[in-house]
């Protein structure tokens, strides 16, 4: 596969992971104010296994290819960091709207293009750095009703978008060392783990008949989202990706108006066309670039190693 068709396929997997991810944020919402935030995670993480089971059988690492890590600890790591972006997102979910939740969050993007450039010294350009300004303006129209009173959970919905910055240079990295069932499978185990473990002291709500059904969409819409993303990541650059994630504002408007009845702000409104158009700019940009010989971009301060992995 040509390395722009495989960056496509990444574009679009990663796209796809972002309306998967916004599905279970939806689900999430509902369950966020009748149970402890450890044990939604901790029914997320046991109904992750599904999408990951499919994915076994369906690829092709077997065996010890697919548990075994060249690189443990930051499997680890990106395990820890995935379980602190979705605690600290749900709780900010007990609280605020869906759609302020994931306004503010959108400068995770953000970080995650920086991350890309000055961490994994991935490419940088003029064009990513303006589409980063629209989205940014944008951003801020947003977050801006919590400028005079900052909530904790408005915080911890800052503190979400951090770890989860975070977590995609983590699994940018692990994408040149281990296939994507080895990323999902050590990302899901170490966040039921460590949610299995602190469910003990905060305690265990049984759910009710009624919330069965939006704790297998919340578990079935995070594993897919959870593999969508590794193969997206494995296939295009972080800096490439990270302006698809203010997509997911356009999902979070839709189910806070449609299934929890909440009203957005014309800021919010205004906002999201920004980050919209933002990205909207860098694509065009992209494609009118894609029949050029030369891609005009900054210089690389070191090379990065071409990835050799299988297509998930």
């Amino acid at each position: 596969m040509s390395t722009s068709r495989r960056q496509i396929r990444g574009v679009l997997f990663y796209a796809l992971g972002v309306g998967a991810f916004a599905t279970m944020d939806a689900f999430a919402r509902h369950l966020s104010r009748g149970y402890p935030i450890v044990e939604i995670v901790l029914l997320r993480a046991v109904l992750g296994y599904l999408p990951i089971l499919v994915q076994y059988q369906l690829g092709a690492t077997r065996g010890r290819r697919a548990v075994r890590s060249q690189a443990p600890g930051l499997q680890l790591l990106r395990g820890g960091l995935m379980l602190a972006a979705s605690a600290t997102f749900f709780l900010s979910l007990s609280q605020l709207s869906l759609a302020d939740a994931t306004a503010i969050s959108l400068i995770a993007p953000l970080l995650m293009v920086l991350f890309g450039v000055y961490v994994l010294r991935e490419p940088s350009s003029r064009e990513m750095y303006v589409a980063i300004a629209i989205a940014l303006v944008g951003g801020l129209l947003i977050v801006r009703p919590y400028a005079d009173s900052l909530s904790l959970y408005a915080v911890a919905a800052l503190a979400s978008a951090v770890f989860y910055a975070l977590a995609a240079v983590a699994t940018r990295r692990l994408g040149q060392s281990d296939p994507a069932i080895v990323t999902a499978l050590w990302g899901n185990t170490t966040m039921l783990v460590v949610a299995a473990a602190l469910v003990i002291p905060t305690g265990w709500v049984w759910p009710t008949a009624g919330d069965w059904w939006p704790i297998l969409g919340m578990g079935l819409a995070g594993g897919v989202a959870n593999i969508l993303y590794i193969a997206g990541l494995r296939m295009s650059r972080v800096s490439e990706v990270a302006v698809i994630d203010y997509t997911i504002f356009a999902w979070a408007a839709a189910f806070s108006v449609l299934v929890f009845q909440e009203t957005l702000s014309v800021a919010g409104l205004v906002g999201a066309g920004l980050i919209a158009a933002s990205g909207a700019y860098r694509a065009f940009g992209k494609w009118r670039r894609s029949g050029r010989p030369a891609v005009l971009a900054w210089p690389r301060r070191t090379p990065v190693r071409r990835l050799r992995v299988s297509a998930p």
